[in-house]
């Protein structure tokens, strides 16, 4: 006779899933949970529904998913803005993702290309920061104060002891426009949304994100390699379950969806988007949501970085 836990995960799951993305459809979250979410239901035999939940910084998204019944049914694709640089920044958040969730594993990882305009004359992370010593003000643009696309620039900013100014926008598309149009100097942005303008000529590439080179742009040194050992600011995403939900299911859940980011058709189709698949264990997806938000933390500090 199965004991109750081993029914409880050979019940599982009994319905449709429901993937919370606390973000607009088209994005890079929605993307990976458009790829992962089919293959789960080969598996399972039961629906994975993407519910997009945008705005608010991703706040309204992840605390809906915090709220839902514990039961596995509904999961959260939460990412670094969401989890650990959200914390740090708002006064009031209605939800805390250590108390609130229990990590499974990280997804994939975005990493961020920062480029300039051509007109900068700058081909190097070296001559940016040269560029920036020399000259008076050196803009970047940013999808938004608090974003990945703004901390991440900061971060190279305050490693190389030079001041950038910050343009912020209503979107990365807005801010790669801005770069484009040679309004502001350079910007950090997803590699997949900057790859093609760097291979047409419209923008220099100057560094990687990354803790190594990115399959995507191997030719493309690191930041950490132009100076600045231990660097690194990528835009991940990780899969979450409310607080309360069975370990018989996460178990389930980890193992399930670990398996599908090593299928070959999808680890290709997420190299080909610019993410790097992970899949990693529960206790080191938390670590990272936790050590990420003490680097940030510290960072918004500094800044002076505060929002309602």
């Amino acid at each position: 006779m199965l004991s109750g836990a081993a029914a409880q995960a050979q019940d599982y799951p009994s319905r449709p899933l429901r993937l919370i993305v606390p973000f607009p459809p088209g994005g890079g979250a929605d993307f990976l949970a458009r790829v992962i979410g089919p293959r789960i239901t080969e598996r399972w035999g039961q629906s994975i529904i993407v519910d997009n939940r945008g705005g608010g910084s991703g706040i309204i998204g992840v605390e809906l998913a915090a709220r839902a019944a514990p039961d596995g049914h509904t999961l959260l694709f939460g990412d670094v803005g969401t989890l650990s640089i959200n914390p740090f920044i708002f006064a009031k958040l209605p939800y805390d993702p250590a108390r609130d969730f229990h990590a499974i594993t990280k997804i994939a990882d975005n990493p961020l290309t920062c480029a300039a305009h051509p007109a900068l004359r700058t081909v190097t992370l070296k001559d940016l920061i040269a560029a920036a010593k020399s000259k008076a003000d050196i803009r970047y643009a940013s999808a938004g104060t608090g974003s990945m696309t703004h901390l991440a620039a900061e971060l190279i900013g305050r490693r190389a002891g030079v001041s950038f100014t910050h343009v912020p926008f209503k979107g990365g598309g807005l801010a790669l426009n801005a770069v484009l149009a040679n309004q502001v100097n350079f910007v950090c942005m997803t590699t997949a949304s900057v790859k093609p303008h760097v291979q047409a000529g419209r923008l220099n590439a100057l560094a990687m994100s990354t803790a190594r080179r990115s399959p995507a742009m191997p030719e493309l040194p690191t930041v950490a390699e132009q100076g600045f050992p231990g660097y690194e600011s990528t835009q991940w995403v990780g899969l979450l379950a409310p607080r309360g939900t069975p370990a018989v299911i996460l178990a389930k859940l980890h193992s399930e969806f670990t398996r599908v980011l090593n299928l070959p058709d999808v680890r290709e189709r997420l190299s080909g988007a610019g993410a790097e698949p992970a899949g990693n264990l529960p206790a080191a997806f938390a670590a990272q949501i936790r050590e990420d938000g003490e680097k940030y933390g510290k960072l918004a500090a500094e800044l002076g970085l505060k929002l309602d």
